[in-house]
């Protein structure tokens, strides 16, 4: 049986209006009923995925979550960190000074705060999706501190690529570089992405990696699908998530993927198990 399930947030649990369905709650109590860890896993600060860790009953302590895209784990019980993997001012001063000529918005993130220097439109589309409230800064580069936990570019897709291209070279060893959206680009630590907090949680909870299933969408999920025992990959995902995936789901994030992934490789098999030990 799979004893820890890893879960992402956007695109994967919630449906577009930002909500758990009733299905996919369900599933996940019946999950935590026979046993399974349910852990929320996503690229949100650990504050804006507060309220659903609450809807879920997720707080009891022993229960955990992995935010910042696996930068930060948090013990749910008492909200203390028991991992954490923050960005070198140096690294954040070179992204600020590459893309102060290009028409982005650069967002950093320390502890539970959003720092930003002009509250835009894609700025706001950005806080009514997550709930974080901004503090606003004149200067990012004096904003700067040695605990920034991840960096998020926020723009058209077209020019975050090209960004992506001119830095790659010299953020291969420095930091995790990836899309969460098309219409962001995340850094954080190179010590740091979803798979790597996975598989360090499962080692300090004494369960192994062919015990662990993760489902996502996105290219911040692309390591915790490949680490996973099970890595589930739900319809709307991207292709190539897909391809790397052990399962892709029939059913999208709307269409409650995530109970449908619960009720195959947890449930199902809990009720074979019963089935067979009766024979």
């Amino acid at each position: 049986m799979y004893k820890l399930i890893a879960i992402d947030m956007d695109d994967t649990l919630l449906g577009t209006d930002l909500k758990i369905s009733g299905i996919n709650y369900d599933a996940i109590q019946k999950a935590r009923k026979v046993g399974a860890q349910v852990v929320i896993c996503s690229g949100r600060s650990t504050d804006s995925l507060w309220p659903y860790i609450k809807e879920l009953d997720l707080v009891r302590p022993g229960e955990y979550t992995i935010s910042y895209n696996g930068a930060v784990i948090v013990e749910n019980g008492n909200r203390k960190k028991v991992f954490y993997r923050g960005i070198s001012k140096e690294f954040i001063e070179y992204i600020l000074r590459i893309t102060k000529d290009w028409d982005v918005d650069v967002q950093l993130y320390e502890e539970d705060d959003l720092i930003i220097e002009k509250i835009t439109d894609r700025v706001q589309e950005y806080i009514a999706m997550t709930g974080m409230k901004p503090r606003q800064v004149k200067d990012l580069r004096t904003a700067v501190k040695e605990d920034t936990i991840k960096i998020l570019i926020n723009g058209e897709h077209e020019v975050l690529e090209e960004i992506a291209t001119k830095i790659k070279p010299w953020t291969e060893r420095k930091a995790h570089m990836f899309f969460s959206k098309p219409n962001y680009l995340e850094l954080v630590n190179v010590e740091a992405n979803k798979g790597l907090a996975v598989l360090h949680l499962a080692k300090e909870l004494g369960i192994k990696q062919e015990e662990i299933m993760t489902i996502g969408d996105s290219f911040n999920d692309l390591y915790m699908i490949e680490a996973a025992g099970m890595g589930v990959a739900v319809a709307n995902a991207h292709k190539d998530i897909q391809k790397v995936a052990d399962y892709v789901t029939q059913n999208t994030h709307e269409n409650h993927a995530v109970a449908e992934a619960i009720q195959k490789f947890i449930l199902d098999n809990k009720n074979k198990r019963k089935e067979e030990r009766k024979l």
